[in-house]
């Protein structure tokens, strides 16, 4: 009888079927224990022998800096956010924006070690200063307590992964989304600041302010609380001369349009929040309905109602929002902060497609939020359906219940498995 053969080692794995393993591990930290099975695995990998993986799924910002997955875990931070000299952070995709005491500013990836990988763990922006911005548009930042910002700086978006350009540029939303400011990452440059305050103006509304920012196919959109739309031409050096560069309108602001609706006869508040996201190509607003109370300030009472999308269509500078009914096989995850559409058909763990997965609106109860825990850091975060108009449980109601206990704010982050 023929002696039987050996089982073969598990690092003569085909890199085929490896590579089938891993496409059906949605989660980055379980794609980074299959890799350190073996060092074999691990080669495979930095050559790419296995088939481009899809997206890993995003993971949740908490306000300390730290990060869990969607089932509510902790993710180890080989370089979580240093807390001497940072007065405030931003979730940038993959990365977070730091923003220092003395008003500069720097990236920082949570998930890489500068002793170790390639990239830096902290990318210093040595030519943006916010409080050098602040000054120069007359609109110091406002400090409470210890160096604690009082939502002044809501969102900061990059024109491109930092490894994937020479030089992508960076937007930040000042002033209470008045201003706007960008600025390259690396190279010496012009800090360009856009002011609401430059755009015409209608009669009877608010000064212009910014709702959102976003950049798409090299140029930077920015989105004001009457739903115009304004766009910054770049120019081949990146960023415009002189640094108070003016924009151009692609669609004007529109009279009717309001933060806020009163119901003539229940006296009921409606709130409206507007985001603006990128999906396959297309500019997309979303329209957020929410009720609220009179004291619009008491978050913890509002409640989202339902969400419209338009996307923009524009042609010879003159250009309008079109509904949309569906949103293909894509799925948006909205949040005040950090916002991302992704095709949900890479996706495992149940991401629908053709669904809104939304948090709770981040600046809600701003004095419990600056001076201790918020009563729900979850609020009436969900999944809105597009296609029936329902509203389910953004998780199980065992991980919605751990994450309450985490008495902090959630916002998006979404992990690059490069």
């Amino acid at each position: 009888m023929a002696a039987a053969q050996p089982p073969s080692p598990w690092g003569d794995l085909p890199a085929d079927l490896l590579g089938l393993v891993l496409l059906r591990l949605p989660s980055l930290p379980d794609r980074v224990r299959l890799r350190a099975v073996c060092r074999s695995w691990r080669a495979g990998a930095a050559r790419g022998r296995h088939p481009r993986l899809p997206p890993p799924l995003p993971w949740l910002a908490l306000r300390d800096g730290g990060l869990v997955d969607l089932d509510g875990e902790p993710i180890r931070c080989p370089t979580p956010i240093p807390r001497h000299g940072v007065v405030g952070h931003l979730a940038v995709d993959n990365l977070a924006f730091l923003i220092h005491r003395d008003g500069g500013c720097s990236l920082l990836n949570p998930l890489s070690s500068s002793a170790s990988a390639a990239t830096a763990a902290i990318t210093p922006l040595p030519w943006l200063n916010l409080a050098a911005v602040d000054g120069a548009i007359g609109q110091p930042g406002v400090f409470i307590g210890i160096g604690a910002y009082v939502n002044v700086y809501s969102k900061s978006v990059l024109s491109s992964p930092l490894d994937s350009s020479p030089d992508p540029l960076v937007a930040v939303v000042t002033s209470g989304g008045r201003h706007v400011a960008v600025a390259p990452c690396k190279r010496r440059g012009v800090v360009t600041i856009v002011s609401g305050l430059m755009a015409p103006q209608i009669p009877g509304l608010n000064p212009t302010r910014f709702s959102d920012i976003a950049f798409l196919g090299g140029n930077l959109y920015t989105l004001t609380n009457a739903e115009g739309l304004l766009v910054l031409d770049l120019g081949s050096n990146g960023v415009d001369d002189p640094p108070n560069a003016s924009h151009r309108r692609c669609i004007a602001d529109d009279p009717n349009q309001h933060e806020y609706y009163i119901d003539g006869s229940t006296k009921n508040k409606s709130l409206v929040l507007r985001y603006l996201v990128g999906s396959n190509g297309r500019l997309l607003m979303v329209r957020r309905w929410m009720n609220c109370r009179q004291q619009y300030y008491a978050g913890d009472m509002d409640k989202t109602r339902g969400f419209e999308v338009f996307a923009a269509v524009i042609s010879d500078g003159h250009g309008q929002w079109v509904k949309v009914d569906s949103l293909g096989d894509q799925a948006i995850f909205l949040s005040s902060e950090c916002s991302k559409s992704v095709t949900a058909s890479q996706c495992a763990d149940g991401i629908q497609q053709d669904c809104i997965y939304f948090m709770h609106r981040i600046y809600d109860n701003p004095t419990k939020e600056c001076h201790g825990p918020c009563v729900d850091p979850l609020g009436d975060s969900g999944v809105y359906n597009m296609r029936d108009g329902t509203i389910n449980l953004l998780r199980p109601r065992a991980v919605m219940s751990e994450l309450r206990w985490k008495r902090q704010y959630l916002t998006w982050f979404f992990p690059s498995d490069e």
